[in-house]
C-alpha cells in the first residue's frame, strides 16, 4: 500500500504540473511549477520502486531527484507570488543545487554498502532542508506583505500544509536514518517495505499532495481553495472512502479464506468495490448535499439561489427585469453583500450601473470600454480582485482595472458576453468576514452569467421583432390614412380653389386660403406620415460622405441662412467612398441643419464636421456631427425627440426627426443627440464605414 500511496502522488504530481503548463507555456509561473511537478513526480516515482526487491538503483534516482525539489519549490514560489524579475538568491539556489546535487548522489552511490548512509546523503539532506526553510520564509513574505485579507487566510492554508509537508518529511528521514535496518534483501515484501519506509507512515506525501493541489487551484482558478469548501470535499472524500472500505472490509471478512485461496477473495472484493462504485454515482450528488449541508452552509445558499436564476432567467424580456432579478435574488441569499450589474449604453457610449443592492455607498455610474473589458474580450472568463491585484504589481492595465474594482465597490466581476462583444457585467462585493468565494461558487456563477449574456442577446433580439412589428402596424395604418384623408383632402382644397374664382368679398376670400393652407399642411403630415411607416429601399451607391455634406451646405445656403449665424465646416479628409443613398442622407442632414438653425434665432454658430471613429467591434464608424449654439433641449424633451408628432414648433408635424432615425437605421446606423440646455444640441449620424472595393484590374490581351 505504501508504494502504490507514493505511486498516486506522483502521478498527481506530474498531471496537475504538466495540464498547467500546457493550458499557458509563456507564463514563469506555470513553467517553474512544471519543474517542481516533475522533480516530485520522479522522487516519489523512484522512491516507490525502490522499496521493491531487485530495484536498488532506483535509490539513487530518488536521491538525485530530491535534491531539485526544495530549489524548484523555491523557484516556483517567488513565480506564483512574487511574479517580478526572480531574486538573484533563488537562481544561485537553482544553479548549485544543479551542481552540488548530481555531485552528492555520485559520492552516495560510491560510498554506500549495503544500503547504509553516507555523509553525502546526510549533506543533501541538510541542504535540501535548509532551502525547504528558505521556500517557507518566502510564503510566509508573501503572507506579510499581502494587503488583502483574503489573500492573507488563504496563505495560512498553505503555509500549515506546507510546513506539514517539511515537517513529517524531517521526521521520516531522521528515523530512517536512525533506525537503518542495513541490508534487507533477505526480508518479505511486506517486511521490506515497512523497513525502508521507517517507523512513521508517509504523513508527508500526504501534505504534499494537499500543497500540491492548492498550489495548482492558485495557477488555474487564481485562487485557493476557501476553508469551508475544503473541509465539505474532504468530508465527502472521507465519508465516501469509508463506505468503500465497509464494503470491502465486510467482504474480506466474509470470505475467510485468503490465505489458501487468494485469488479468489481478492475477485470477490473486486467484485464488490465494483458493485460500490455502480450505486455510488447516483448517490454522488446527495453525499456532496449533505457534506455542503454540514460544513457549508453559506455555500449551500448561494448555489440554490443560482439553481433558481437558472430556471427563472429565460422568461426576462426586459434588461432591466434582468438586471433586478440577479440582485435582488443574489442579495436575499445572504451570501452577497453588495451587488451591481453594468450594460452598455450606446447614448454615453459606455456602461453605465443599472442597478445595485446593498451598501451604503453607491458604486461607480458609468465605466468606460477600455481597459476594464479588454481582458474580457481577450477571453479572461472574470476579474477576481485578488487575482487582479496581485497582477497590479507588475502590470499597469491591471492596476487600472483594480483601481475600477474599487469604484465599484467589487470583489468579483462576471461578464455578459456574446462573441467577442462584452455586454456588462455583474459585480458581487463579498461579506468581509469571509474568505472569499469558492471555486465552485465561481464556476456556478460564470454558467449563470453565461446564459444572462444569452437573455441579453435574446432580449435585444425581441426588441427587433418589437420594432418591426411596430412599423408593420404603422404601414397598415398609413394604407388607411392614404385612402381615407388624401382623397377627401384633395376635394376639399378643389372646391376652395373652385370658389377662389368667384367675386367673394375680402374676409370670405381670406377664410378660403386658410382653407387651401391647412388643407396643404394636412397633406404634408400625411405625406411624411407615409414616408416614415411604410417599408422603403436604399438606392445605395458609392458616395463621399464629405461630397454629401457639402452638397447639402450649398442647399442651405441657396435657401437662405441668416445673416447672425456663422456656419463652419469641420470635414475629415481621410473618408473614403461608402456604399448610401445620398438622395436620403441629404434628406436627413437638410432636416438636422434647418433644425439647427430654427434653435438659433437669435443667431449662433451652426458646426457640420466628418470623423472616422474605431469602435469596440466590428467596422469603424464615421460620424456626421451638426452641432448648434441655439437653446439647446431640455431633459424632458430629450426622452421624446424621436416619438412621431412630438413636436415643440407652432408648425412642425413632429415626423422630421423620427424619419431621419429611419433613414440612418436603414444604413445600419444610429443618429444620437446631445445637448446642454441654453448652451446647444449636436445630433451625430453614425455610419458603419466599409471601403469601396477597388475596381477590376483588366489585363489586354496581344492579338
Amino acid at each position: 500500500m505504501t508504494p502504490l500511496l507514493y505511486v498516486v502522488v506522483g502521478s498527481m504530481a506530474l498531471f496537475l504540473s504538466t495540464r498547467t503548463f500546457l493550458d499557458a507555456r509563456e507564463d514563469p509561473a506555470r513553467r517553474a511549477f512544471l519543474g517542481f511537478g516533475w522533480a516530485l513526480a520522479v522522487c516519489y516515482f523512484a522512491f516507490a520502486l525502490s522499496l521493491l526487491p531487485g530495484l536498488r538503483f532506483f535509490r539513487v534516482l530518488y536521491m538525485g531527484a530530491a535534491c531539485f525539489v526544495p530549489a524548484t519549490a523555491l523557484l516556483t514560489f517567488d513565480q506564483v507570488f512574487d511574479p517580478q524579475e526572480s531574486r538573484t538568491p533563488t537562481r544561485s539556489i537553482l544553479a548549485a543545487t544543479t551542481v552540488v546535487g548530481p555531485l552528492l548522489t555520485v559520492a552516495h552511490t560510491v560510498l554506500a554498502v549495503d544500503g547504509g548512509t553516507t555523509a553525502p546523503q546526510i549533506l543533501a539532506g541538510a541542504l535540501g532542508f535548509v532551502v525547504l526553510g528558505v521556500a517557507l520564509a518566502r510564503l510566509w513574505e508573501a503572507h506579510q506583505h499581502t494587503s488583502l485579507d483574503v489573500e492573507r487566510v488563504r496563505l495560512k492554508y498553505l503555509i500549515g500544509v506546507t510546513v506539514g509537508a517539511v515537517g513529517f518529511t524531517l521526521l521520516e528521514q531522521l528515523t530512517r536514518v536512525l533506525t537503518s535496518p542495513g541490508t534487507v534483501d533477505g526480508l518479505r515484501l511486506g517486511a521490506r517495505v515497512a523497513a525502508l519506509q521507517g517507523p512513521l507512515p508517509p504523513f508527508s506525501v500526504i501534505f504534499a499532495g494537499v500543497a500540491l493541489y492548492l498550489l495548482h487551484h492558485i495557477l488555474v482558478l487564481s485562487r485557493l481553495l476557501d476553508l469551508h469548501e475544503l473541509s465539505s470535499r474532504i468530508f465527502a472524500l472521507l465519508l465516501s472512502a469509508g463506505m468503500l472500505v465497509l464494503i470491502d472490509g465486510l467482504t474480506f471478512l466474509w470470505v475467510d479464506t485468503f490465505s489458501t485461496y487468494p485469488l479468489h477473495t481478492t475477485f470477490q472484493i473486486f467484485l464488490a468495490s465494483l458493485m460500490f462504485l455502480a450505486a455510488y454515482e447516483p448517490m454522488r450528488p446527495y453525499i456532496a448535499w449533505a457534506s455542503g449541508r454540514l460544513l457549508n452552509q453559506r455555500g449551500q445558499r448561494l448555489q440554490a439561489t443560482l439553481a433558481n436564476l437558472v430556471v427563472t432567467l429565460p422568461s426576462v424580456i426586459r434588461k432591466e427585469a434582468l438586471a433586478e432579478m440577479f440582485l435582488s435574488n443574489l442579495h436575499a441569499s445572504g451570501r452577497v453583500s453588495m451587488c451591481s450589474v453594468y450594460l452598455w449604453d450606446p447614448r454615453i457610449a459606455a456602461f453605465s450601473c443599472v442597478s445595485f443592492r446593498g451598501g451604503t455607498k453607491r458604486p461607480l455610474k458609468a465605466v468606460a470600454a477600455g481597459p476594464f473589458t479588454e481582458g474580457l474580450v481577450e477571453g479572461a472568463p472574470w476579474y477576481a480582485r485578488a487575482t487582479v491585484a496581485r497582477k497590479a504589481r507588475t502590470e499597469e492595465r491591471a492596476a487600472e482595472v483594480l483601481a475600477l474594482l474599487d469604484a465599484m465597490r467589487a470583489d468579483l466581476a462576471m461578464p455578459f458576453v456574446k462573441g467577442n462583444v462584452v455586454l456588462g457585467w455583474l459585480n458581487l462585493r463579498d461579506e468581509e468576514w469571509s474568505d472569499g468565494y469558492s471555486a465552485d461558487e465561481i464556476l456556478k456563477l460564470e454558467e449563470v452569467a453565461a446564459l444572462g449574456s444569452v437573455v441579453l442577446g435574446n432580449i435585444s433580439d425581441f426588441q427587433q421583432i418589437q420594432e418591426q412589428s411596430r412599423l408593420a402596424a404603422l404601414g397598415q395604418m398609413a394604407a388607411g390614412l392614404a385612402h381615407e384623408i388624401r382623397n377627401p383632402l384633395a376635394g376639399v382644397k378643389g372646391a376652395a380653389q373652385f370658389l377662389q374664382a368667384e367675386a367673394l368679398s375680402g374676409d370670405s376670400k381670406d377664410m378660403l386660403q386658410v382653407i387651401i393652407d391647412e388643407t396643404n399642411r394636412l397633406d404634408l403630415v400625411v405625406r411624411q406620415f407615409l414616408d416614415y411607416a411604410r417599408p422603403f429601399e436604399l438606392d445605395r451607391q458609392q458616395e463621399h460622405v464629405n461630397a454629401v455634406v457639402t452638397h447639402v451646405l450649398t442647399l442651405l445656403r441657396a435657401s437662405g441662412v441668416p445673416s447672425d449665424v456663422e456656419v463652419v465646416e469641420e470635414l475629415a479628409g481621410d473618408l473614403p467612398a461608402m456604399s448610401l443613398d445620398s438622395t436620403r442622407l441629404s434628406q436627413v442632414l437638410l432636416n438636422l441643419m434647418q433644425n439647427a438653425l430654427q434653435a438659433m434665432p437669435e443667431g449662433g454658430r451652426l458646426t457640420v464636421g466628418t470623423r472616422r471613429v474605431p469602435t469596440r467591434q466590428g467596422p469603424d464608424v464615421v460620424e456626421i456631427v451638426v452641432r448648434d449654439t441655439g437653446t439647446g433641449i431640455s431633459a424632458e424633451n430629450m426622452e421624446k425627440l424621436f416619438i412621431p408628432f412630438f413636436t415643440t414648433k407652432v408648425s412642425g408635424t413632429g415626423l422630421g426627426l423620427p424619419i431621419c432615425q429611419r433613414i440612418v437605421d436603414a444604413h445600419g446606423g444610429d443618429l444620437d443627440v446631445q445637448s446642454v440646455e441654453d448652451l446647444g444640441a449636436s445630433f451625430i449620424v453614425r455610419l458603419p464605414f466599409a471601403e469601396a472595393e477597388p475596381p477590376p484590374v483588366t489585363e489586354e490581351v496581344a492579338v
